[in-house]
């Protein structure tokens, strides 16, 4: 599994850093809650979420809640 190093935060959008920092101050949120809390339009952090999952840059649980992927690479 890829994880998110302080160097990728360098390479996301303003959006995107919002959705991090509020995820990292609040683990396992929804859909929903994130864009209640980042006052990102829901329609635009489903988007957001659904590229950052992609990306390995949010990890999204079998309930639909959002975490960071930080740390080290697994082996």
């Amino acid at each position: 599994m890829s994880y998110l190093s302080p160097l990728d935060l360098l390479t996301v959008s303003d959006n995107e850093q919002d959705i991090i920092r509020c995820l990292v101050r609040r683990p396992e949120l929804t859909m929903q809650e994130i864009a209640e809390l980042t006052k990102i339009p829901l329609d635009e952090s489903e988007h957001l979420l659904d590229i950052m999952v992609q990306n390995a840059r949010l990890i999204r649980n079998d309930e639909d809640r959002f975490r960071v992927a930080l740390g080290k690479k697994e082996s």
